[in-house]
């Protein structure tokens, strides 16, 4: 599930000019770090059509492996789980564990020796890109092997509890038999749970537990998610489905509905207060209430974080210089717009879009950018759904789930009508969701017929990066004043970054909130929006740098194709390739990105 970051409301414009030349910067010197490069080749005697099967083979056990390690993964990576030889797979939650962490590392030793007996050179030019992809995080897995207890899936945006109602909720049913799993993996839900209790317990006795803000935040939302226990969200969505599945008969129907509302009130409901008393208990045992820098290995496990969770090799410091000069660079284009166009900022504050009602923002969007992205099925379907009431309050202001991946043409954005966000300004985040965001660049790989292991790769950086990316292409086709538009992506951009420097000063610098406010101050930040930004980096460290940094890198792609390319480039041919390559590390884009330039020279000669 594709989660869009809670954003504070928060103007950098005001100060953009007042604060414009204060950052004065070394010119980068940096070199892009990559993971140890693939072996290519090796004493494969096999031939390349001998090469190419195995590896096929090799790549389709992995895929099964992944996608049958709980059932709502499988669920929501395949509809027909014949075809893909999955069917009959016991329904399970997996479980959280150091010892399944360590089992999964050696799972990826496995996969490595596996993945260096194959000759890359025999590999087709498809096979070698998923062989760069999947080698790369395979050895970026491998770094985790000592930091495994920092390990975190408890918080309050992106964490399971928060993630799960929603999962169930949206649980597919295509076939009977997934009904009884879903009853079934309810039922799970305790021992789940428990299984995560005790990785808590552990982290205690560490002193690698949250500090108390986070664990507060997780009760209170656990709290609210139980608070109804006959009329909870997952009873009250799953009776409206369920009526509406062809081929039940009225017997089955009731039955269905008396087991699910048994399994949510015995067994889910229990399960999350069980998990919030265990929470009560160890509130008070975290050990460091700032970032993750404040623990032993707190800058190690910061920097695989950050590589595991945005896709990027740069190192830390290259980061924060690189936000560092994307902030500076916003700052002085929006003060060129504002010495332009001086009401410009009084416009931005009066801003109404044309399309303000949700479904005719995505049929808009759908059209408005078939010039300068490639075309897209007029098949697709996306139908709005909004959050239930109980789960308002900590969602996001809306959200994107990836349906499965021979059923993609169907699909569903989530929106948030909690007071605190306007729907009817929210053009630029439906963007982000749908076209040509996430939606869009979901429809469009998976239109290319993909091997089915690359919908099991995943990189926060590529995804968030590109939907942010297409949320700030969006001002340019919104039907809004040009200047006005520009300055909405550069105050974007500086939030982004703003954003994006608390991440990695709190984590990494070793920032406290006091050092936090100071920063966030010059920017307009009152002490109350310190104080969200503080806790929001503390409780999921690196999530904002998805967004930030993988927009950047994308950026960073961009201005080199044009570069090398000149007169040659073409914004749809290079969103063409970009979209074309799929979810993958920016180091491996990067790599393809130098052969596409390559080939668009030679087209031309």
């Amino acid at each position: 599930m594709d989660n869009f970051i809670k954003r504070a409301r928060v103007i950098i414009v005001l100060l953009c000019i007042m604060f414009l030349g204060i950052f004065v910067f070394s010119q980068r010197d940096f070199k892009l770090f990559k993971s140890l490069p693939a072996i290519k080749h090796s004493d494969d005697k096999r031939s390349p059509e001998e090469t190419q099967k195995d590896f096929d083979e090799f790549i389709n056990s992995v895929f099964i492996e992944e996608v049958s390690d709980d059932s709502i993964t499988l669920n929501y990576s395949v509809k027909n789980k014949q075809q893909y030889g999955l069917a009959g797979i016991p329904p399970t939650l997996g479980e959280t564990s150091l010892k399944s962490m360590k089992d999964s590392l050696f799972i990826s030793e496995n996969r490595l020796a596996s993945m260096e007996s194959f000759n890359y050179d025999n590999l087709t030019a498809k096979q070698q890109l998923i062989y760069d992809i999947l080698y790369n995080m395979l050895k970026q897995n491998l770094e985790s092997s000592g930091i495994l207890e920092y390990s975190e899936c408890l918080g309050p945006v992106s964490g399971i509890q928060t993630q799960l109602p929603v999962l169930f909720a949206e649980f597919n049913f295509y076939v009977k038999d997934d009904i009884d799993t879903y009853i079934e993996l309810l039922r799970l839900v305790p021992a789940y749970f428990d299984s995560i209790i005790e990785f808590e317990k552990e982290k205690s006795s560490n002193g690698l537990f949250m500090g108390d803000t986070t664990v507060q935040a997780i009760i209170s939302q656990c709290n609210e998610f139980i608070e109804t226990s006959d009329e909870n969200y997952l009873i009250t969505v799953f009776n409206s489905k369920i009526k509406n599945f062809q081929g039940l008969t009225e017997e089955e129907i009731t039955s269905y509905i008396n087991s699910n509302s048994k399994a949510v009130t015995e067994c889910v409901i229990p399960a999350y207060k069980n998990l919030v008393n265990a929470l009560v208990k160890l509130k008070g045992t975290g050990k460091n209430d700032n970032g993750l820098c404040g623990f032993k290995k707190g800058k190690e496990y910061y920097e695989y974080l950050v590589k595991a969770k945005t896709g990027s090799y740069r190192s830390i410091t290259e980061i924060d210089r690189m936000l560092s000069n994307a902030l500076s660079d916003s700052q002085q284009q929006m003060a060129k717009i504002m010495t332009k166009t001086p009401d410009v900022y009084y416009k931005a504050q009066e801003l109404e879009y044309p399309y303000k009602e949700p479904e005719k923002a995505i049929e808009y969007l759908k059209k408005a950018i078939n010039k300068d992205f490639p075309a897209l099925g007029d098949d697709i379907t996306c139908e709005i759904k909004y959050v239930d009431k109980s789960l308002e309050e900590h969602l996001s202001p809306a959200f994107y789930l990836t349906p499965a991946i021979d059923s993609y043409k169907e699909n569903v954005v989530y929106l948030n009508k909690n007071q605190k966000y306007d729907l009817s300004e929210a053009f630029s985040t439906i963007a982000h969701e749908s076209y040509p965001g996430h939606l869009y660049q979901n429809c469009y790989f998976q239109s290319l017929n993909p091997e089915p292991i690359r919908s099991v790769i995943n990189c926060g950086g590529y995804s968030e990066g590109w939907a942010t990316y297409a949320e700030l292409y969006s001002y340019s086709i919104a039907g809004i004043d040009k200047d006005v538009a520009g300055l909405m992506v550069q105050n974007t951009i500086a939030t982004l970054c703003v954003y994006g420097k608390a991440d990695v000063g709190v984590n990494y610098m070793g920032w406290d909130f006091k050092k936090l406010q100071g920063f966030l101050s010059d920017y307009g930040f009152s002490k109350s929006q310190s104080r969200m930004v503080f806790d929001s980096v503390v409780a999921e460290p690196a999530d904002y740098l998805q967004y930030t940094l993988g927009y950047l890198e994308i950026e960073e792609l961009k201005k080199e194709a044009q570069n090398k390319l000149g007169s040659q480039f073409s914004l749809k041919d290079f969103h063409k390739f970009f979209l074309s390559t799929g979810t993958a590390p920016f180091s491996v884009i990067e790599d393809y990105l130098g052969k596409w330039i390559e080939e668009m020279q030679n087209d031309t000669i």
